[in-house]
C-alpha cells in the first residue's frame, strides 16, 4: 500500500538515483574507471526498480530493469563498457527522467487521497549548519526566557505603585502630630522608593535582555537564510547530463566544466537558473559545438568543450556559459528575421551585429531549418530571458565567428532576504536594494539645475540625471531649492540620481511579493513590514533608473461616474497606493487623504459610499475623526472601516466605542476578506469596469 508521503519521497529518491545514473554513464564517457563504476551503475538502477514497484510505477520499474539487464553481462564479466553504449544508455535514463516528470499521482491501488501536482522542492543541509541554527534557537529561547525576571519586576513595581496611591489618597489627619506625620511620609517615601527600585531593576533587565534576545535573533535569521543557499555545484550533474543527451542524440561529443561551484545561492533562484541554463546547454551543443568530423578538420579537439562560471559580485550572481563551436551564423539570423516577418529585407541589412543576436531572446525565433526533438521549436534564449526579467536579473549574448558564443545571466543572490536601504520621501519609507546602489550624495539646493520635472548636477565631472522619488511616482512635485539626499544607480554614463528628504540606513528585510490579485504598482517589487506591521514598499531601481531618464510621470484623474466612491485616509503613502490599487482593481472609485483634518474636510465636501481610516495619524487621529462624524447628522450611518497596526482587543474596543463599522488589523490583513468587508459594507460589489 502506498501513501502520498511514501509516493512524494519515492519521487525525491528517484531524481536522485536518476541524477547518479547520468554522472556514472558521463563518467564512463570521460574514460572512468569500468570496474568500479558499472557495478555501482548496476546497484543504483535496480534500488530504482525496487522504489518504483513499491508505489506501483510499472512503466519505470521496467525501464530500471532493462538498464539493469543491459548492464549485468558488464558488471558480471568485468568488460568495458563501449563508448556508444553509454551515450545509448544516457538516452535511457533521459526517458526515464521524462517518465518521472509525467507522474503526478500513485497508482489506483492507492487507498488514501494521492497527492497533486509535482512533488514538493527539498534541499540539502550540512549538519554543522543545521547544528548552527538549533544552538542559536537554544540560545534565543534562554535569552527570552531571562525576560521573566524583568516582567515579574514590573509585577513588583504595580504593586509599589497600587501601595503609592493607596497611601496618598489617606494622608495624615490635620490633626495629627508631628510624628504621626513623619512617619506617613516615611511611609509614603518607602514605597516610592520600592516602585524606584523595581523599575530599575526591570530597566536593566528588560535593556539588557532585549538586547541580548535581539542579536541571537537576528543571528538566528541569518543562519535560518543561510540554509536556504544552494552551491552552485548542484548545477554540475543535470547541465552534464543535459548537454551529454544531446550530444548522444546528434552525434557529438562534449566536454562540460563547472567553475566557481562553492558559490551560494537561494534555492528557488538556482531552481529557476537551472531551467534556464538547460535550455542554454542544449542550444549551445545543438547549434553551436561542430560534429566531430568537421572539428578536426578545423584544428579543434574533436570532444567540444562547454564552460559554465559562477561569479558571485555583491549581491548578485553571475552564470557565464561558453562553447567553443562555430559562433552564431548571423547571416542565418538575418535570413531566418526575413522569412518570419519579424522585419523587411531592407530592415534587415541595417541591423547591426548585436542587433541580430537580440533577435535570440525572441520567443518562437529559430534558425533550424527542421523542426527536431532538439531544436526548431524557437525555446531557448527566451526561456533565459524570461528567467532574467522574472528574477529581476540581466541576460547577453555575445558571439565571435569560428570561436564561439558566450551567453551570460546574472541574478540576485535571494529574492527573499535582501539588504536594502531605508529611505523616505514626503513622509513615504521605501527599501531601495542596495546592490544596485553605487552612491549617496548630500545636495544642496543650488547644486541642481532643472529642466522641466528633471534636473541634473554634477558628479565626478559628469552630469547626472537627477528625479525627486516622488515625482517618479507621480506624486505632486516637491519644492525646488531645498537640499537633497540623493541614491546614486546604474554606472558610467548610465548613471542617475533619485531625490529622498533623509537616508534611514542599511537593513537586512524578508521581501515577500504584493498579493497576486493586486494590479502590477509600477516601480514596486514586493513589500516588508517594519516592527509596528506597517508595509514598506521595495523599489525596482532598474525601473526607477528608467523613470529617471524619462522624466515625472503623469496620472490621469479616475473616471468615477456610475462606481461606489470610497475615500481612504492614511498617513502612510504606501498603505493608501496599496488599498487604492485594491479598490480601484475591484472596480471601485477611490479618493484619498493624507490626514485626518483633510479626511473630514472632503467627508464634509462629498458623498462617499464608504471611509477607511488608519488609527494613528499626526493631528486628528482616526477616533476622533469617527466620533466627528458620528455626531454629524448627515453623515452618522456612514460605513466606516479602521485599518490599523494594533491588534490589541483595547484598540478594537476603542474603535467600536467611537462608531466604527468593521476594525482590520494591517498584519493580518487578507486581500479577499478586506474585499468582502467593503462590499458588505459599502451596499454591494463594485460595478466593474470594462
Amino acid at each position: 500500500m502506498s501513501t502520498p508521503g511514501v509516493f512524494n519521497h519515492f519521487q525525491i529518491e528517484a531524481r536522485e538515483l536518476l541524477e547518479q545514473l547520468g554522472q556514472g554513464f558521463v563518467s564512463l564517457q570521460q574514460g572512468a574507471e569500468d570496474a568500479r563504476v558499472v557495478p555501482q551503475l548496476f546497484r543504483w538502477a535496480h534500488t530504482l526498480k525496487g522504489a518504483a514497484q513499491v508505489v506501483k510505477q510499472a512503466r519505470l520499474a521496467e525501464m530500471a530493469h532493462a538498464v539493469e539487464d543491459a548492464l549485468a553481462p558488464y558488471r558480471d564479466r568485468g568488460e568495458p563498457l563501449p563508448r556508444e553504449a553509454a551515450g545509448e544508455f544516457l538516452q535511457l535514463v533521459g526517458q526515464m527522467r521524462a517518465a518521472l516528470a509525467e507522474l503526478s499521482s500513485p497508482a489506483p491501488l492507492v487507498v488514501e487521497a494521492a497527492p497533486t501536482g509535482a512533488a514538493p522542492e527539498t534541499v540539502r543541509v550540512e549538519l554543522a549548519a543545521l547544528d548552527e541554527l538549533l544552538d542559536g534557537v537554544a540560545e534565543a529561547v534562554v535569552q527570552l526566557g531571562g525576560l521573566r525576571q524583568a516582567v515579574e519586576a514590573v509585577g513588583q513595581a504595580r504593586h509599589a505603585a497600587e501601595g503609592l496611591l493607596e497611601q496618598l489618597t489617606a494622608p495624615a489627619a490635620s490633626s495629627a502630630t508631628p510624628a504621626e506625620r513623619a512617619r506617613w511620609l516615611s511611609r509614603t517615601l518607602a514605597v516610592a522608593e520600592g516602585l524606584n527600585t523595581a523599575l530599575s531593576q526591570a530597566g536593566r533587565w528588560l535593556d539588557g535582555g532585549l538586547g541580548k534576545a535581539e542579536s541571537e535573533l537576528v543571528q538566528l535569521r541569518d543562519a535560518s537564510h543561510a540554509l536556504r543557499l544552494v552551491p552552485a555545484a548542484s548545477l554540475s550533474a543535470p547541465l552534464g547530463l543535459a548537454a551529454h543527451e544531446a550530444a548522444a542524440s546528434l552525434g557529438k561529443r562534449v566536454s562540460l566544466e563547472l567553475e566557481g561551484g562553492d558559490v551560494r545561492l537561494d534555492g528557488h533562484v538556482l531552481a529557476d537558473v537551472r531551467q534556464a541554463l538547460l535550455h542554454v546547454v542544449r542550444n549551445a551543443v545543438d547549434h553551436g559545438l561542430e560534429a566531430p568530423d568537421e572539428r578536426i578538420a578545423l584544428g579543434k579537439p574533436e570532444l567540444g568543450q562547454l564552460s559554465l562560471r559562477v561569479e558571485r559580485r555583491g549581491a548578485r550572481v553571475r552564470f557565464t556559459c561558453e562553447d567553443d563551436g562555430h559562433g552564431v551564423n548571423l547571416e542565418r539570423v538575418r535570413g531566418a528575421a526575413v522569412e518570419q516577418g519579424l522585419v523587411t529585407p531592407e530592415e534587415a541589412e541595417a541591423l547591426e551585429d548585436q542587433a541580430l543576436l537580440e533577435l535570440l531572446f525572441r520567443a518562437g525565433f529559430s534558425t533550424a531549418p527542421t523542426v527536431t526533438d532538439m531544436s526548431g521549436r524557437g525555446v531557448g534564449l527566451d526561456v533565459l530571458r524570461d528567467t532574467a526579467r522574472k528574477l529581476k536579473g540581466e541576460a547577453s549574448v555575445t558571439s565571435q565567428a569560428g570561436q564561439g558564443t558566450r551567453i551570460t545571466l546574472e541574478v540576485p543572490v535571494s529574492l527573499t532576504s535582501q539588504e536594502v536601504l531605508e529611505a523616505e520621501a514626503a513622509g513615504q519609507r521605501v527599501l531601495l536594494p542596495l546592490h544596485a546602489l553605487t552612491a549617496s550624495v548630500r545636495l544642496p539646493g543650488e547644486a541642481l539645475t532643472w529642466i522641466g520635472p528633471r534636473a541634473t548636477f554634477s558628479h565626478e565631472g559628469r552630469a547626472i540625471p537627477f528625479l525627486p522619488l516622488t515625482a517618479a511616482l507621480g506624486q505632486p512635485e516637491a519644492a525646488r531649492g531645498r537640499p537633497w539626499s540623493a541614491v546614486l544607480l546604474g554606472k558610467g554614463a548610465e548613471q542617475v540620481a533619485v531625490g529622498m528628504d533623509r537616508l534611514h540606513g542599511i537593513r537586512r528585510v524578508v521581501v515577500k511579493p504584493l498579493p497576486t490579485s493586486v494590479p502590477v504598482l509600477p516601480l514596486v517589487t514586493g513589500a516588508s513590514f517594519d516592527a509596528q506591521g506597517e508595509p514598506l514598499l521595495v523599489l525596482d531601481v532598474t525601473g526607477l533608473a528608467h523613470q529617471v531618464r524619462q522624466g515625472a510621470v503623469t496620472t490621469a484623474e479616475p473616471r468615477v461616474a456610475q462606481r461606489r466612491r470610497i475615500l481612504v485616509i492614511d498617513d502612510s503613502v504606501t498603505t493608501r497606493m496599496l488599498e487604492q490599487s485594491i479598490l480601484e482593481s475591484a472596480g471601485y472609485a477611490v479618493e484619498l487623504a493624507a490626514s485626518g483634518e483633510e479626511g473630514l474636510d472632503r467627508a464634509l465636501r462629498s458623498n462617499y459610499s464608504l471611509i477607511i481610516v488608519d488609527v494613528e495619524m499626526p493631528g486628528m487621529s482616526g477616533l476622533e475623526l469617527t466620533r466627528i462624524l458620528r455626531a454629524t447628522p448627515s453623515l452618522a450611518t456612514l460605513p466606516i472601516i479602521m485599518v490599523s497596526s494594533m491588534a490589541a482587543e483595547e484598540a478594537r474596543r476603542r474603535g467600536r466605542e467611537a462608531g466604527i463599522s468593521a476594525y482590520i488589523v494591517k498584519g493580518e490583513f487578507d486581500q479577499q476578506g478586506f474585499l468582502d468587508t467593503v462590499a458588505r459594507l459599502s451596499g454591494g460589489p463594485a460595478e466593474r469596469r470594462n
